[in-house]
């Protein structure tokens, strides 16, 4: 019987907005300040190669980078050297995209799903990060109200790793106070999010609402498209 879920946040219970059109204009803003401004193509070039090699390290290293590796290597491809104070407001800036603005937005009935299902289950959140770190995304959920639906909360920029290290979702369960075979994680991506899940033990289901994922059907102890789904699935599943 299940007593507890876990979510991933990306493109489970948040849809992942495009915000490098902010992120630019922040650091095209920061160049032109310090008076070494560079093209917008240069720009662009330079964003893409550290989401590249974000991409490589949280596949390969199993990690997220941190905001000074962002920055360094932001301002390295630009061959740009600015003062300590202006890296650390160019970091700050990037990472708090969210805190004015309405978005993320949540996923189609995830808030009342939530809500329902924080009755009945205890619930855990595993969230590898990008460039917005668990703080904000913290802020983005306490906006919501659903922050209070959930009693453990796993970041990967705050533990170091991300899935599917086994430690992320062990951590987790163990904040939770209950044992693998007694938990479901719910995601979106099968190499991350359903071979976490699997390799410690617990339920794995994979939501495909946003990516769509469907070859990872196989890896998953059942699947959905919306939150509606969810429920009937779970007293199934349980």
């Amino acid at each position: 019987m299940l007593h507890a879920l876990t979510f991933d946040f990306w493109g489970t219970l948040y849809t992942n907005p495009d915000t490098s059109e902010e992120r630019l204009a922040i650091l095209d803003e920061l160049l032109t300040r310090h008076r070494q401004p560079r093209s917008r193509e240069e720009l662009e070039a330079a964003y893409r190669r550290v989401w590249d090699l974000w991409r490589l390290t949280w596949m390969e290293e199993r990690r997220s980078l941190s905001i000074t590796e962002w920055v360094d290597g932001l301002l390295g491809h630009l061959n740009v050297r600015l003062p300590v104070e202006a890296k650390a407001e160019l970091g700050k800036r990037l990472q708090e995209i969210y805190l004015d603005r309405q978005k993320p937005t949540p996923v189609a009935g995830a808030v009342e799903a939530l809500a329902a299902l924080s009755r009945r289950y205890r619930l855990g959140l595993i969230s590898d990060t990008g460039l917005s770190p668990g703080r904000i995304l913290r802020y983005v959920m306490q906006r919501d109200g659903i922050l209070s639906y959930f009693s453990a909360l796993t970041f990967s920029d705050e533990t170091g790793m991300t899935k599917p290290d086994q430690g992320q979702f062990l951590r987790t369960l163990e904040a939770l106070g209950v044992a693998p075979q007694a938990a479901a994680h719910i995601g979106d991506l099968p190499e991350t999010d359903l071979l976490g899940a699997r390799a410690v033990g617990m339920k794995a289901i994979l939501f495909l609402g946003v990516n769509n994922r469907e070859d990872g059907i196989p890896l998953a102890d059942a699947h959905f498209r919306t939150y509606e789904e969810l429920i009937p699935l779970l007293e199934k599943l349980g």
